[in-house]
């Protein structure tokens, strides 16, 4: 079955990287690198997961990935969070950041692979995702 994932990464280079990975596994992909794009395309909803960079300009991740689970809290188990900073992670973090899983960059396109997989099937153990985020 073909998943939606939105990936929000900054860098250019990273972003048609996954895209392509996540391709060749069969998912429908779409990049963006702002997060208020992110977040009016999640307003649409259809997005089985989500791939989020940490550490962007304007408006970080962190901040991005509450601002989307204050709106629509299930998306809490369809987010994967990246950073290529070591301590990225804060131990100040509310619970909800703290239960996403991170992956560090850079990383293995199995590593990357395994974790997609294991993100969609929680997922979908939490329930269907909404047609529309937020309503």
């Amino acid at each position: 079955m073909t998943r939606r994932i939105l990936v929000v990464d900054d860098e250019p280079a990273v972003r048609q990287t996954l895209a392509r990975v996540l391709c060749a596994l069969g998912h429908d992909v779409v990049t963006v690198a702002e997060p208020m794009n992110a977040y009016e395309l999640l307003e649409a909803g259809g997005f089985d997961l989500v791939l989020l960079d940490i550490n962007m300009p304007r408006m970080s991740g962190d901040a991005l990935f509450l601002a989307l689970i204050r709106r629509d809290p299930g998306l809490a188990t369809r987010v994967l969070l990246m950073s290529g900073d070591p301590w990225a992670v804060k131990c100040d973090w509310p619970a909800e950041l703290h239960a996403c899983p991170v992956l560090t960059k850079p990383f293995g396109l199995d590593a990357l692979a395994g974790l997609v997989a294991h993100a969609l099937g929680a997922a979908d153990r939490a329930g269907p995702v909404r047609k529309r985020n937020g309503g």
